[in-house]
C-alpha cells in the first residue's frame, strides 16, 4: 500500500492511528485491463484506492466515449451517484481500468463511519473533495478560455507521465479536441 500512503501523507498529515483503522479496512482487489470496474446505471457501494495501474471515467455523448477523468497510483476512484447521492447527469458514468490495476476498496458507508469517528480521515476527504473541486474548475476555465494547444500544453505540464500510459484517444477526449488536433499538436 506504498502508492496509497504515499499520497495520504503527500497532502495530509494524518495522523498514525486513523491512517492505521484506514487501512486496516481496506480489502485487496486484483483487477485485469480494460474491466469496466463501475458501470452505468449500477449502483457501486465502494470506494477505491488505486495502489498499481490506471482507471477512467467516461461517459458515451452522441455514440462516442467522453473521458471525464483519469486515476492513477494513489488517488481514489468511486461512482459519484454513489457517492454523493443521485446526481442527474452521472447515471452513464462506467468507470474503466486501462492496465492491470492493483486496488484496494471499502464501502463508502464504512468510509463514513470512519469520517464521524476520526476527524483525520473526515479533514483528509473534505481534502480530497477540495482538490477533485479545483481541478475540475480548473479544467472547466481551461477549456473555456485556452485554445488546444494551450490545453495540451497544460496537460503535458500537469500529467507528462500519464500522457505515457493513456490512449491517445482518451487524452484527446478529456481535453474536448479531437484525435486528429491531438495528433497535429505533438508533432
Amino acid at each position: 500500500m506504498d502508492h496509497i500512503i504515499a499520497a495520504i501523507r503527500a497532502h495530509f498529515d494524518i495522523k498514525k492511528e486513523p491512517l492505521e483503522i484506514l487501512l486496516s479496512n481496506l480489502t485487496m482487489l486484483s483487477v485485469p485491463k480494460k474491466t469496466k470496474l463501475i458501470q452505468p446505471d449500477r449502483s457501486d457501494k465502494n470506494i477505491y484506492f488505486v495502489e498499481k495501474g490506471i482507471a477512467r471515467a467516461y461517459t458515451i455523448r452522441d455514440g462516442k466515449e467522453v473521458t471525464s477523468w483519469f486515476s492513477k497510483e494513489g488517488d481514489l476512484l468511486y461512482s459519484t451517484n454513489s457517492f454523493h447521492g443521485f446526481v442527474p447527469g452521472y447515471e452513464t458514468e462506467t468507470v474503466q481500468v486501462l492496465e492491470d490495476s492493483l486496488l484496494y476498496y471499502m464501502t463508502i458507508d464504512q468510509l463514513e463511519m470512519l469520517s464521524r469517528d476520526y476527524i483525520d480521515i473526515a479533514n483528509w476527504m473534505r481534502y480530497v473533495h477540495q482538490k477533485a473541486f479545483v481541478e475540475m474548475e480548473r479544467r472547466l476555465i481551461n477549456r473555456l478560455y485556452l485554445s488546444a494547444e494551450k490545453r495540451y500544453e497544460d496537460f503535458m505540464v500537469n500529467h507528462a507521465k500519464l500522457a505515457q500510459r493513456v490512449n491517445l484517444g482518451y487524452i484527446a477526449s478529456f481535453l474536448g479536441i479531437s484525435h486528429v488536433t491531438l495528433c497535429a499538436l505533438r508533432k
